[in-house]
């Protein structure tokens, strides 16, 4: 049993360095796959409709508006990964 907290203890006494790097990774795979699920999500729904989703998104990114609302989207997405690091963290003992 006294091994078995020696691990856990472990395990949250890891480096900074070492946490943060696993944190980033965490927050850059989760944003990979918010980008890929909604272009997947805009191809599918362009298919089932017969609409070019995908094209016209892109040509609203091509917009100086679009540009900025791309940069607002990724934005929320690097706060909400950076919020739910928050949520895990077990206050000081």
């Amino acid at each position: 049993m006294a091994e078995r907290e020696t691990r856990s203890e472990s395990a949250h006494e890891r480096p900074t360095k070492e946490r943060t790097t696993a944190f980033l990774a965490r927050g850059i795979v989760r944003t990979g796959l918010v980008v890929l699920g909604t272009v997947l999500l805009l191809f599918a729904l362009g298919q089932a409709f017969g609409l070019d989703l995908l094209g016209a998104l892109a040509d609203f990114v091509g917009t100086q508006t679009g540009r900025w609302l791309a940069v607002a989207f990724f934005a929320l997405v690097i706060i909400s990964v950076a919020a739910s690091g928050w949520r895990y963290r077990r206050p000081p003992a």
